[in-house]
């Protein structure tokens, strides 16, 4: 079987995960490398992984978020942008949602990595 790519990686959240959650453009490589480092190394693994977690990260998507956020939203991205994720209930990138999926999989292990990632 042949190691997960870009590509792959982008089809398989392209095939699990809504539309309208696929408005951040990224290259994938630093997503990528994240699931390689966590062993999910091909378009099955990951697949398996999203299928998994599926339900509970489009939940985490479409929670109300509050008056703070949704402030701070509006002067960074605009009033519409806003609008439009709390009519649609959506809130995450792919990107984001693929991260959401390895902190739910991997707890507190993804948490330090993210950290290290970070610089945090």
């Amino acid at each position: 079987m042949l190691e997960l790519n870009e590509i792959d990686l982008y089809d398989v959240l392209s095939q699990t995960l809504p539309t309208q959650n696929d408005f951040f453009e990224t290259d994938y490589k630093e997503e990528l490398q994240e699931l390689l480092d966590f062993g999910i190394n091909t378009k099955v693994k990951l697949l398996d992984l999203i299928v998994k977690h599926r339900e509970a990260v489009l939940e985490i998507d479409a929670e109300d978020i509050d008056d703070y956020h949704t402030k701070f939203y509006i002067e960074e991205y605009g009033e519409d942008f806003v609008r439009n994720r709390i009519e649609n209930k959506f809130w995450f990138s792919y990107s984001g949602l693929l991260r959401i999926i390895l902190e739910l999989e991997f707890g507190d292990d993804y948490e330090k990595y993210s950290c290290k990632r970070d610089n945090i």
